[in-house]
């Protein structure tokens, strides 16, 4: 029987990109194994939807009843999905078609291994390459937490994401995964892309206060 790979993609806003990222997860290049597309969004209030339904036949969609943020909306599909393997691609990112070949790869032949993450490509608006990112320790891969590929048992065991941050929810997972014990793979290839277009979640004021928070809450 073959593997099953649940990519999820969590949407607010994102007319400009969300095309891009269901196209590059659509496009993932699978030898042996099957892969689920899902969209949750976030209860947007621009032209996004418009975009989402263009694909309505070939993904699975979600819509929020109102805005919850990244984490709840990461636990919509976490719950939604069926696939054994899972990873998150925010809306204004998108994958390598090899991505989640590779990724799960390493989960299937490495039984003790129970996420595995890659460096990142930042990208301007076109798609073109500004630099290579390389998420080769904690401290970087904590900055980076989408495009991950987990067992989904391990994020079930662990809760999921907490519902409580608004941002640096990936931040708190990583840690807690630690916490428990996890063993993540870091597999040096680029293969996920991301736009840095001044309103990312990543360089939200509050960020740091949120950070806080997640080191206090984990005993760090």
């Amino acid at each position: 029987m073959s593997k099953m790979i649940s990519i999820v993609i969590t949407s607010y806003n994102k007319e400009l990109f969300i095309d891009r990222a269901i196209r590059s997860c659509l496009n993932q290049l699978l030898f042996s194994k099957q892969k689920e597309v899902i969209v949750v969004d976030d209860n947007s209030t621009d032209q996004t939807l418009v975009k989402i339904r263009e694909f309505e036949d070939e993904v699975k969609i979600i819509l929020n009843d109102m805005n919850y943020g990244v984490a709840y909306t990461s636990n919509v599909g976490l719950s939604e999905s069926t696939g054994e393997y899972w990873i998150r691609v925010d809306a204004d990112d998108y994958l390598s078609m090899h991505a989640c070949e590779f990724m799960s790869a390493i989960l299937i032949y490495n039984p003790d291994i129970d996420f595995v993450y890659t460096d990142h490509i930042r990208v301007d608006y076109l798609g073109n390459t500004i630099k290579r990112v390389y998420l080769s320790t904690d401290e970087k891969l904590y900055e980076h937490g989408a495009g991950i590929m987990f067992r989904k048992e391990k994020l079930i065991e662990i809760g999921g994401y907490s519902n409580v941050f608004r941002n640096c929810e990936d931040y708190d997972l990583l840690i807690r995964l630690k916490k428990n014990g996890a063993k993540g793979y870091y597999l040096p290839i680029p293969l996920y892309k991301y736009y840095i277009h001044g309103n990312n979640i990543t360089l939200d004021d509050s960020r740091e206060a949120y950070k806080q928070l997640v080191r206090q809450r984990n005993g760090l």
